[in-house]
């Protein structure tokens, strides 16, 4: 491995680096770029109106889509998050990224695929699911704390797992506690649903499990959930099963305390924002639903439509923070959708990636909803900048880096830093036909298992 690695989108002939490439919408109305540094107080729906107007079947749809600061931002005058604000206008400036770190499998015959990466809420560590070896977590790299440019001939580390859970069956999905804190070793736990197995919470420190959390079916028997999602403050836990999604106590391990039955299976979850007591699911039949959990109504988003809804299931959700906003992604559909809780019955925007493959493709944005970064099958990770509009086009700015020579499934913003984590690799068939046959078909894509760190802010000049 070399000493330095750096990817960055493609040049000029000059050398210099190219435009960021736009992706354009496929809606007809325009977008407004997000002017987070607006000094007046943005005006932001109080709950109760959004939840009656969610509730309201005869709301008539707003006048225009287009993005509005004014409609969409809550201001914020704290001057530590304002800093944040100005990391945050500091990503991906270079239109390059630096590999920092990395961790890779490379026996592909055990088929090592990594399935997605998530950043702990502090920072400190990155959690993964390797198929065939279990949970690792990974910790962020001591010479980068605190860092705010790194130099560009800086060694990659190797990374070795802190703590590795033993593969003992499929891992359907994983979530860190919201509150969790290294210093606080109470709350540096991971919950995780594996087949045929309740929910499980695991301790990051000793990688041995706490407790376990059981969801019952109508025969009462355990069943595993499919789909994880925590409440806002930690409190609860939401499992999403066949037909049903399940609440449970954190204070009590066991069985659930309340259960919501649902026509579909809940294949990935996330909790609103501006709502706490509101729920959206995705299924694989293609349906994206609001629970609002106080009263158990739900509220069908999008219509069955190709263009209000995604090609096949939907695998992904994820809520813009400081927004109304959330978005969707689904299996072998390019689409990122963006949709407006206050408006759910077309989507407020449509962003474009590659996915074709029936793998869950993570997208991530960052925690002050500035940039949207997905994974793509092609190996690339394209960004999209939520404050950059090109107005010809009617679409965000997209940058595009090609970081993997395979599958990049997985994607995650640090949660103060300007470093995001990329988990690459898929299922690759054996290759034991005839010679004959082999020269015949066409090369497959080159495995390539591993996680890896990369810097997306400000670089010093090398030292020489």
């Amino acid at each position: 491995m070399s000493a330095t690695n750096e990817s960055s989108v493609s040049e000029e002939p000059n050398g210099q680096p190219a435009e960021p490439t736009v992706d354009s919408g496929q809606q007809s109305n325009g977008v407004e770029a997000m002017a987070i540094d607006e000094p007046e107080p943005a005006a932001v729906m109080e709950s109760d109106e959004i939840e009656d107007k969610l509730l309201n079947d005869g709301a008539s749809e707003p006048e225009s889509t287009l993005l509005d600061e004014a409609e969409l931002l809550e201001e914020t005058t704290d001057n530590t998050q304002n800093g944040s604000r100005r990391h945050e206008q500091d990503l991906f400036q270079s239109h390059s990224v630096h590999e920092l770190a990395r961790c890779s499998w490379d026996k592909a015959a055990k088929q090592n695929y990594v399935r997605g990466c998530l950043w702990s809420p502090d920072g400190s560590c990155v959690l993964s699911t390797v198929n065939n070896d279990g949970m690792h977590v990974f910790e962020l790299p001591t010479d980068v704390y605190g860092a705010e440019k790194v130099s560009t001939d800086r060694p990659v580390n190797l990374l070795d797992a802190a703590v590795h859970v033993r593969e003992s069956t499929l891992v359907y999905d994983y979530q860190w506690y919201p509150g969790m804190h290294s210093s606080v070793p109470e709350t540096a736990v991971w919950i995780a649903s594996r087949q045929h197995e309740p929910i499980q919470m695991w301790d990051a420190y000793t990688g041995k499990l706490r407790c376990s959390y059981k969801g019952y079916n109508a025969v009462d028997e355990v069943e595993a959930a499919l789909s994880l999602a925590w409440s806002l403050d930690g409190a609860f836990i939401y499992g999403g099963y066949k037909k049903s999604i399940k609440l449970f106590d954190v204070k009590s391990p066991g069985r659930e305390i309340s259960s919501f039955t649902t026509k579909v299976t809940a294949s990935c979850m996330t909790a609103c924002a501006p709502l706490p007591n509101l729920m959206i699911f995705g299924s694989w039949s293609r349906s994206i639903t609001a629970l609002v959990t106080n009263s158990g109504d739900q509220l069908a988003v999008g219509r069955n439509s190709t263009d209000c809804s995604h090609n096949a299931g939907v695998t992904w959700l994820k809520f813009i923070p400081r927004t109304n906003l959330f978005v969707s992604g689904g299996r072998k559909d390019p689409k990122l959708m963006m949709w407006d809780i206050r408006q759910m019955t077309k989507p407020y925007h449509v962003l474009n990636r590659v996915c074709d493959t029936n793998q869950r493709i993570y997208f991530d944005t960052s925690p002050y909803g500035e940039w949207i970064v997905s994974g793509n099958t092609d190996g690339t990770v394209r960004a999209w900048n939520l404050l950059e509009v090109d107005t010809a086009h009617k679409s965000y700015q997209q940058l595009s880096f090609p970081l993997h020579r395979d599958c990049c499934n997985g994607v995650s913003f640090h949660p103060t830093m300007s470093i995001v984590a990329t988990a690459s690799g898929q299922f690759h068939a054996s290759t034991t036909s005839s010679e004959e046959e082999e020269s015949a078909s066409p090369q497959p894509t080159e495995p390539e298992n591993s996680l890896t760190l990369w810097w997306i802010g400000k670089t010093g000049l090398s030292e020489e």
